[in-house]
C-alpha cells in the first residue's frame, strides 16, 4: 500500500505539468496498477520468512495444506488489519491463486484475526505412480538397499494421488521433504531426488531416486585375532576379506551402521569359504564398528588344530639366551561336550642347541583361560600350567608350577599381531625375574 501511495503522489506532481488532462489520466492508472502488481510480488517474497498471523487452509491434503498455509499466513500477516473485509478478500483470493497453482479460492472467511481459506482443485488430476529408482550398488549391498525401501511407494502414492500436476510448482520442496522424513528412518544418508514424467496416456510418474551423502565409507579393515591360528596365515584372510567389503565402499556411514550385522554376516561367510578355514573347523566371530574407514574385527579360533611358532630374547638374566619354540596341538573330546587339546611344544636354545619337549593335556575353564598338566623331557617332571591367552593390543599371562615347586609367572602384552613384550618370573634361575621380547610368527 505503501508503495501504491509513492507512485500515486509522484504521477500526481508530474501531472500537473502535462497539458493533457486526458493523458494524465491514462498515466496514473497505468502507475497505479503497476504499483499493485509490485506490492503482490513483495507480499510473494515476504512468503517465506514472515510469521504470526493465524490462517487456517481448508480443502487441501496434510502436507500440502501445511506448504499452503506457511504461504498465505506470511501473505496476511502483511495485510493492513484497518483494510475493509472485501479488499482483504480480494487480496487474499488473488494471491492464493497466483501463488497455489492448479487450486481455487471457493471462499475466504474472517473470523477475528483468523482467515480460513477454502480451497478446490480447478486443474485436471493426472493419474499418479511412483516409480523407486535403486541406486548402482554391488551385490549383496543392493539386496539390502531393497529390502529398506520395500513399500515405500505404497507410503508416497497416498500423499499425492489427489492433487494436481501444477501443485508441484510451488509445493514441490514440501513434497521432498515429507518423503524424505519416511526414507530416513529407513535409508538414514540417502538424499532423496525427485522427477515427475508426463506420459502419453494423461498419468504422470513421479520418479523417486536416492544419491548418498556425507560421510560416506572409504575403506573396510579388518583385524583377525587368533591363538590357534598361526599369524603368517591371517594376510591372505584379511586381503580376501577386502575384497569381500568392496561392495560396501561409498555407502553413507549412517546406512551401513543400520547394517552392521549384514557386514558380518557378509565377513562370516567370505571367511567360512577359506580353505585355511574349513580345514581348522573354524567357527568366525565378526564384530563391526561403521566410520569413514569402518574396522571389522575377527575372532578366528580353530575347533581342531593350534598351532604357534616364536623367537625370544632376554633381558636382565645372563643365564638365559635367545630361543626358538614351536606349538602344535590337537583339539579332542574325551568327553561329550568337554572340548580338550592335546599339544607338543619343542623349545630349542639358540647358544648350546639343547632341545626340551614338553608333552601336555589342557581344557578351557573360561573363554580363553586353558588349565592343565605337561610332561617336560629336561627336568624329567610334571608341570601344572594355567594360560590367559589373547590377541593383538591386549594383555596375556601364564603361570607354571611343578611337582619340585618350582614355579614359572609371566605378565606380556601383544604390542601387535608379531610382537610381545613380556615380565617373567622363573624360580629356577639365580636371576629371577627379566624382561623378555618375543617374535610371534
Amino acid at each position: 500500500m505503501e508503495m501504491m501511495n509513492r507512485e500515486f503522489i509522484s504521477d500526481s506532481g508530474r501531472c500537473s505539468k502535462l497539458s493533457s488532462r486526458r493523458v494524465c489520466a491514462r498515466r496514473v492508472a497505468v502507475a497505479r496498477a503497476a504499483a499493485t502488481l509490485r506490492a503482490l510480488a513483495a507480499l510473494v517474497v515476504l512468503a517465506a520468512g514472515a510469521a504470526g498471523a493465524a490462517v487456517r487452509i481448508e480443502g487441501l491434503d496434510g502436507w500440502l495444506s501445511e506448504s499452503a498455509r506457511r504461504s498465505m499466513t506470511a501473505v496476511y500477516d502483511h495485510i493492513p488489519r484497518t483494510e475493509p473485509p472485501a479488499v482483504k478478500e480480494e487480496l487474499m483470493r488473488v494471491v492464493a491463486e497466483r501463488l497455489l497453482l492448479g487450486y481455487s479460492v471457493e471462499s475466504v472467511v474472517f473470523a477475528g484475526d483468523e482467515a480460513v481459506l477454502i480451497m478446490k482443485v480447478s486443474s485436471p488430476v493426472p493419474e499418479w505412480r511412483v516409480a523407486i529408482a535403486l541406486p548402482n550398488l554391488s551385490p549383496p549391498v543392493d539386496a539390502w538397499f531393497a529390502s529398506d525401501i520395500a513399500g515405500l511407494s505404497a507410503e508416497i502414492l497416498p500423499m499425492i494421488q489427489n492433487a494436481p500436476l501444477e501443485m508441484l510448482s510451488w509445493g514441490d520442496l514440501d513434497l521432498k521433504r515429507e518423503i524424505e522424513k519416511l526414507s530416513e528412518r529407513r535409508i538414514p544418508g540417502w538424499r532423496t531426488l525427485l522427477l515427475a514424467q508426463a506420459k502419453a496416456d494423461g498419468g504422470v510418474v513421479l520418479n523417486v531416486s536416492f544419491a548418498p551423502e556425507q560421510p560416506l565409507t572409504l575403506a573396510v579393515t579388518s583385524k583377525i585375532n587368533s591363538a590357534s591360528i598361526p599369524a603368517v596365515l591371517h594376510s591372505s584372510l584379511r586381503d580376501n576379506l577386502m575384497k569381500g567389503f568392496a561392495p560396501a565402499i561409498g555407502v553413507p556411514v549412517p546406512w551401513l551402521e543400520l547394517h552392521k550385522d549384514d557386514l558380518a554376516v557378509l565377513g562370516r561367510s567370505v571367511l567360512k569359504d577359506e580353505e585355511l578355514v574349513q580345514i581348522a573347523k573354524a567357527d568366525p566371530v565378526v564384530a563391526v564398528e561403521a566410520g569413514v574407514v569402518s574396522g571389522v574385527n575377527v575372532e578366528l579360533e580353530s575347533r581342531r588344530y593350534s598351532a604357534s611358532l616364536w623367537m625370544s630374547v632376554y633381558a636382565g638374566a645372563e643365564e638365559r639366551y635367545p630361543e626358538a619354540g614351536i606349538h602344535l596341538g590337537r583339539r579332542i573330546q574325551l568327553l561329550p561336550r568337554w572340548d580338550m587339546e592335546m599339544y607338543w611344544e619343542a623349545i630349542l636354545r639358540l647358544d648350546d642347541w639343547e632341545l626340551e619337549n614338553r608333552f601336555g593335556l589342557r581344557w578351557p575353564v573360561w573363554r580363553n583361560i586353558w588349565a592343565g598338566g605337561e610332561w617336560s623331557t629336561v627336568d624329567d617332571i610334571w608341570w601344572g600350567r594355567l594360560d590367559f591367552e589373547s590377541w593383538a593390543r591386549r594383555p596375556y599371562a601364564w603361570v607354571r608350577y611343578s611337582e619340585d615347586h618350582d614355579m614359572g609367572v609371566a605378565l606380556g602384552y601383544h604390542i601387535n599381531d608379531y610382537i610381545s613384550v613380556e615380565l617373567n618370573y622363573d624360580s629356577r634361575y639365580e636371576d629371577e625375574v627379566n624382561v623378555r621380547a618375543l617374535l610371534n610368527l
